[in-house]
């Protein structure tokens, strides 16, 4: 199993992935908005939720 297709935030936090230009984005947030927040952080452009998943305790699923 690839380690982007794992929950890696801490405790505390909700797993999500970004698809960046270069692949996933790995990002531990407190909602959505959080998370959109970080991946806009991560790859300096706005980012789109079509764009983003939550980990839904067995596997990713998109946020849309």
């Amino acid at each position: 199993m690839d380690v982007s297709d794992k929950p890696l935030a801490d405790p505390g936090l909700t797993s999500y992935r970004y698809r960046g230009q270069f692949g996933w984005i790995m990002i531990g947030a407190h909602d959505d908005a959080d998370a959109l927040r970080e991946a806009s952080r991560s790859t300096g452009k706005p980012s789109v939720l079509s764009s983003l998943e939550r980990w839904n305790g067995e596997r990713y699923e998109a946020c849309v």
